[in-house]
């Protein structure tokens, strides 16, 4: 989507932040596509199986994550020296992953039981190295935040991860199918990377100065949100058989796309436009309107998603997954308390102040661990899910109360942004009460199903707009919409 230079700033945020959405949400469609095979020829113990290795997989990647693009962008300029540091950085991460991973297989096959894990360890381990090989040079294109080509590449990627996959599963039937997937993805994207920002790298650690700091407070941060993000999916598989686990696994992946659709991509956008909102004094009308945009678009997802669990399992999954159904709704409800604190974890890599991340995580590991401990010991995925609510609470308020302190955006400011769509939330959940209450969702399951996320989503809508004029039509990514809408209109 092209767009004039001299565009306000926050407009080019929100139509660059739609354009990489948009394609996020492409591949996201494909996702859902190829769960909906898989999980026909697949059943929840298979889909345990490969969680509980990809969940020491997230561990040690999360916890040597490097935001090598994030120091690249905070460059006005960025030379040649710097790319190739950044990729030497990244074969460097991916192949101590690695490493790691093969080394702790054969322990963690013991410690869980499963002699399968093994080799499936050992294979995925393949997946974050090719991801940390991906172009560097693409951050060229984010500093002008033109991100068609990560959406494209991941798109590709995707595409490729899907077919293979749903090969793999109606012709063997085997959870190799899924581990199969999770490695084309990246390898496609690493190869597609050098034909759109082509580079030539060359091994040189010259300029690790300019990431040694942003690294070492990532460091901390990564290792304790590593442990908060994983610490239900590590002790789940000691407690729960294999197949609750799965139906677990399930229902976090599919409360999780919203954020992977959307939040994901977003922070590219927003931390090109924070740097630069940083540099001309408009930080906090970006950051406002940033947050405003994210609530606007998350709440209703995650809102449809915890009411209507059930026949959203039923349909994607199938009968057979219909357990999954209240675990689905308790992550999603989680996932609504944590919306305000979003844009902070952007703010705070462009402000440089890695340490007020460290911070959060460290007060979710309070939070979560002892929580978690205590509710899976006692209760099993129920506890799981009440200590995951809970940490989502103690990460909003940490993250407001650094949020003030980083930009000077009063807490007041940061959870005004919520009010028209929670007011529009209002009208649009009674029309799901109607829905569920007088549409049968058995034998018309389907038509049922796409009928009330029709009028949810079309009364959410007109609510909003109803809001945003009765407001005198702010700047904000209501009236970017609408300038899009009208001028495809135009052209027509």
């Amino acid at each position: 989507m092209s767009q004039p230079p001299d565009a306000p700033l926050s407009e080019r945020t929100m139509r660059a932040g739609l354009w990489t959405v948009g394609a996020r949400l492409s591949s996201r469609l494909l996702d859902f596509l190829t769960l909906l095979v898989l999980a026909r020829f697949l059943g929840p113990a298979d889909f345990g199986l490969v969680a509980t290795a990809m969940t020491v997989i997230f561990i040690v990647e999360a916890i040597l994550e490097l935001p090598l693009a994030s120091a690249l962008v905070r460059l006005q300029h960025v030379t040649a020296s710097a790319y190739s540091t950044a990729f030497t950085l990244g074969l460097l991460r991916g192949s101590l992953i690695a490493a790691i991973l093969a080394a702790v297989s054969l322990p963690l096959a013991s410690f869980y039981g499963e002699g399968r894990l093994a080799p499936l360890i050992c294979t995925l381990a393949l997946a974050p190295a090719l991801r940390g090989m991906i172009s560097p040079r693409l951050v060229a294109f984010d500093k002008m935040l033109d991100f068609r080509r990560r959406g494209l590449l991941e798109l590709f990627g995707k595409a490729t991860a899907a077919a293979l996959a749903i090969a793999i599963a109606t012709t063997t039937g085997s959870y190799w199918a899924i581990a199969a997937a999770t490695i084309a993805a990246p390898a496609v994207m690493m190869s597609l990377s050098y034909v759109m920002a082509p580079m030539w790298p060359r091994l040189t650690l010259a300029d690790w100065p300019l990431f040694s700091q942003i690294a070492g407070w990532n460091f901390v941060s990564q290792t304790l949100s590593a442990v908060n993000w994983q610490i239900d999916r590590i002790l789940l598989p000691r407690y729960v058989d294999t197949a609750s686990f799965g139906r677990f696994a399930a229902a976090n992946d599919l409360a999780s796309l919203p954020s992977q659709a959307i939040v994901a991509p977003a922070m590219g956008p927003l931390m090109a436009a924070f740097t630069a909102a940083r540099d001309n004094g408009h930080l906090k009308e970006v950051y406002l309107k940033s947050s405003a945009s994210l609530i606007l678009v998350l709440l209703p997802v995650l809102f449809f998603i915890a009411t209507f669990a059930g026949p959203l399992i039923k349909v994607l999954l199938g009968p057979q997954w219909e357990a999954a159904g209240p675990i689905l709704a308790g992550l999603a409800f989680a996932g609504l308390l944590a919306l305000p604190s979003i844009p902070m974890l952007p703010l705070a890599l462009v402000m440089d102040r890695s340490r007020d991340l460290a911070t959060r995580s460290f007060v979710e590991l309070i939070v979560r661990v002892p929580l978690t401990l205590i509710g899976i010991i006692m209760f099993g995925i129920p506890g799981a899910i009440v200590a995951r609510a809970g940490s989502a609470i103690a990460v909003c308020v940490s993250s407001l109360s650094l949020t003030r302190a980083m930009a000077n955006i009063a807490i007041r400011d940061q959870l005004a942004v919520a009010i028209r769509p929670l007011l529009a939330i209002v009208p649009a959940s009674c029309v799901l009460f109607l829905c569920k209450n007088y549409l049968g969702f058995d034998e018309t399951l389907y038509r049922d199903f796409l009928a009330s996320g029709f009028a949810y989503c079309l009364t959410y809508a007109a609510s909003i707009h109803v809001l945003w004029l009765l407001a005198k039509r702010p700047s904000g990514i209501e009236a970017t919409i609408v300038g899009i809408a009208s001028a495809y209109l135009r052209r027509r």
